[in-house]
């Protein structure tokens, strides 16, 4: 399967960045074909042609909030109703569950299926959520 794994940096974009290395490597192991992209706020690249997408981000602030760019990055990157996804928040600030819940009704709100939902404190952890991941084109 196609995947595109998304990352969106808030404060530590090499942090972000291996997390987001850890997720491709662990999904690649498993057979499938891997695309790794930054959202950067001047470009908007297309995810309709991906089978699966990995959203990766970490909380913007200490109370919970997500980077403004996950919503326009979004609302920008083509059809996205239907498509499988898994949201993944990187540990940080006060309430991490509510930052991954706010991923979660962003990616939702473009009309992606989010099957699995992860907030993890490290490339390990990030990298067994990957792997445990639903997967599958249906």
């Amino acid at each position: 399967m196609r995947v595109a794994v998304v990352y969106v940096p808030a404060k530590d974009k090499a942090r972000i960045e291996q997390t987001a290395k850890s997720i491709s490597r662990a999904l690649e192991s498993k057979g499938h074909m891997v695309d790794q992209m930054e959202a950067r706020p001047d470009e908007s690249p297309r995810l309709t042609g991906y089978d699966y997408v990995v959203v990766l981000t970490e909380s913007a602030g200490a109370m919970g909030k997500i980077p403004d760019r996950v919503p326009r990055f979004l609302a920008q990157a083509g059809t996205l109703t239907g498509k499988r996804s898994m949201a993944v928040l990187r540990k940080g600030g006060l309430r991490p569950s509510k930052a991954l819940a706010r991923l979660m009704r962003a990616m939702e709100g473009e009309g992606m299926i989010v099957n699995s939902a992860e907030i993890v404190a490290s490339d390990e952890e990030a990298a067994a959520a990957a792997r445990e991941a639903p997967v599958e084109r249906r």
